[in-house]
């Protein structure tokens, strides 16, 4: 499963943020009688104030990766400590939309405006205004970053 794409929504004043429909029918799957079924998805916080939201397939293969890591044994259980008990599985309504916990909003420190972005295996969800400041900084400074991807994969298997 592959997300991509940038989509702009707002934080209700519930909390509540709608998944876009693209993204939607990658987490629910294929409609059982004619409808899709709600999803459960897990929402992490994340470092440059974001959010990350994961399919429980998704969530569970960062565990595994995470078991089966070579990191300092001391420091993967600090992490794990952190990440796993900030981390909420939250379940999408019939209308799409997931509500996300205040302790992660508080954290992440974002406005009602915000981008999903679809980011390879997650969603991650920020600030609008922050999103595309970053991304003109990082335009900026790396423009050479949107080179064609067999460039970047032939680049890397000659290294």
């Amino acid at each position: 499963m592959v997300f991509t794409g940038t989509y702009e929504h707002s934080i209700d004043a519930k909390n509540r943020l709608a998944i876009p429909a693209e993204m939607r029918v990658l987490v629910q799957g294929k409609p059982s009688k004619g409808k899709a079924d709600p999803a459960s998805l897990y929402v992490t916080p994340a470092e440059d104030r974001a959010l990350f939201i994961y399919t429980v397939a998704g969530f569970e293969q960062r565990s595994e990766e995470l078991i089966n890591s070579d990191a300092n044994p001391d420091q993967l259980l600090v992490y794990e400590r952190v990440f796993f008990s900030q981390a909420r599985r939250i379940e999408m309504d019939s209308a799409g939309r997931i509500r996300l916990p205040e302790n992660l909003l508080r954290r992440a420190q974002m406005d009602s405006q915000v981008v999903l972005l679809g980011v390879n295996d997650h969603i991650e969800v920020r600030d609008r205004k922050n999103w595309y400041e970053y991304v003109e900084e990082v335009m900026r400074q790396q423009p050479q970053l949107l080179m064609n991807p067999r460039r970047a994969v032939r680049t890397r298997g000659t290294q």
